[in-house]
C-alpha cells in the first residue's frame, strides 16, 4: 500500500507565504496556480491556498474560526542548515517562540510563526 501525505495551510496574501517557505525555510517550489503553491518531498506535500479559495459556508469560516491559525497544529519541517534558517528568520523579522535547542532524541531545533502565525518547529540533525 503506497502513503501519500498532503498538508494545506489556508493563507492570507500567497505572496508572503511563499516567500516565507521558498526564500526563508528554503523549501523548493514543485509548482504554483493562481491562488495556490505546492511543495513536493518524497510522499509529502505542502499546499498553501488563498483564504479567497474558501467559501462562505466552509468549516474554517464557521466552526473553526480562530485569530490564530492552525491552533493546535504545529508543522515540522527538517532541513540541512538549521543555523542558515534561523538567521533568514531572524534578518527577515518573523518571530521566533523557542530558541535553538537541542531535543533528547539527537537533532536541534527551534520554532517560529509563519507570516498567517502558524506554528513551524525547524529541525535538523
Amino acid at each position: 500500500m503506497s502513503v501519500l501525505f498532503r498538508v494545506v495551510l489556508y493563507v492570507k496574501n500567497i505572496e508572503e507565504s511563499l516567500k516565507f517557505y521558498q526564500d526563508i525555510i528554503g523549501l523548493e517550489l514543485y509548482g504554483r496556480g493562481k491562488r495556490g503553491a505546492r511543495f513536493n518531498y518524497d510522499c509529502f506535500s505542502l499546499l498553501l491556498t488563498s483564504e479567497s479559495a474558501l467559501g462562505d459556508k466552509h468549516y474554517f469560516k464557521n466552526k473553526a474560526k480562530s485569530d490564530i491559525k492552525g491552533n493546535g497544529f504545529e508543522l515540522i519541517i527538517v532541513v540541512d542548515e538549521l543555523e542558515k534558517v534561523y538567521q533568514r528568520c531572524l534578518d527577515n523579522y518573523y518571530p521566533i517562540e523557542v530558541e535553538v535547542e537541542k531535543y533528547p532524541w539527537d537533532m536541534r531545533g527551534f520554532k517560529v510563526a509563519d507570516p498567517d502565525g502558524y506554528f513551524i518547529r525547524i529541525t535538523s540533525e
